[in-house]
């Protein structure tokens, strides 16, 4: 699906270049993400990072415009660990990476208000390092990767004020695909452990945001708040070469935070 849709956005991207109208998107964003897993353990922290958006519209009508769009985020932290059972553990280093292509059709059904419905694929990487660190009660630590495949299903809107000022806003619902975990275990003790991957099949994701934008003729600027939920349920089980099971528990995260964007 992932390829499909890379290549359907190129052909949009080449065939429609003359005529389309373009907006690219760029600046910080600073999040406080909670993942918990229950009854186990939570992690929380600050996540900075940077942002970016690429939309190409296609001008149908006067009322509708066909658009493809590529989505992209970096962030980084060092989170907080607790568990009652193994201890905390304070400054691990986590990286978040997520990009994602999205196909839409904006419509004005007025002219200062205007909808679109979307679909796409996203792509959501973690990586959560605790290698080399202990709890406060001795547990090592250990370096964990954990990647999402989903398919966002939203809409967006726009409402103009006036010629200098708009508002806008989405609501989503992340259709969740596929979840791969990867834990090195081995970081822990490589002659008692072995990395162990697992897969996580059944989960969604919500999300939602709003922002303010200035218009100064030659560039906009924009800020708001958003939300991203995530409710994964337990993963399959693995088996290391001695028979041992391993899991991923049920987790959910909450993440709330604002954007800065620029947009050219």
């Amino acid at each position: 699906m992932l390829s499909f849709l890379v290549v359907l956005w190129i052909f949009l991207s080449f065939s429609i270049s003359y005529a389309f109208e373009y907006e690219v998107n760029l600046g910080p964003d600073v999040s406080y993400i909670t993942y918990k897993e229950p009854g186990v353990m939570k992690e929380r922290g600050w996540f900075y990072g940077i942002a970016g958006e690429g939309y190409l519209k296609y001008p149908l009508n006067k009322c509708w415009n066909l658009v493809s769009g590529l989505e992209a985020k970096y962030a980084w932290s060092r989170v907080d660990y607790s568990s009652d059972e193994s201890g905390d553990m304070d400054g691990i280093k986590d990286r978040l990476f997520e990009v994602r292509l999205l196909l839409g059709a904006e419509w004005f059904p007025y002219k200062n208000i205007s909808f679109m419905p979307y679909v796409g694929f996203g792509y959501r990487k973690l990586t959560d390092d605790s290698s080399g660190k202990e709890t406060n009660l001795g547990a090592s630590g250990y370096k964990r990767t954990i990647r999402y495949f989903y398919v966002p299903i939203g809409i967006s809107g726009v409402y103009y004020i006036n010629p200098n000022w708009k508002i806008k806003g989405y609501a989503e619902y992340d259709y969740f695909i596929r979840g791969k975990v990867k834990s090195y275990l081995s970081d822990v003790d490589p002659a008692s452990y072995e990395d162990i991957k697992n897969t996580q099949d059944d989960g969604y994701g919500i999300r939602a945001g709003v922002s303010i934008v200035r218009n100064f003729k030659s560039f906009e600027l924009s800020g708001g708040p958003y939300v991203k939920y995530w409710n994964i349920k337990e993963s399959d089980i693995s088996y290391d070469s001695l028979g041992n099971g391993w899991i991923e528990p049920k987790n959910h995260s909450t993440e709330t935070g604002a954007t800065l964007r620029i947009t050219f």
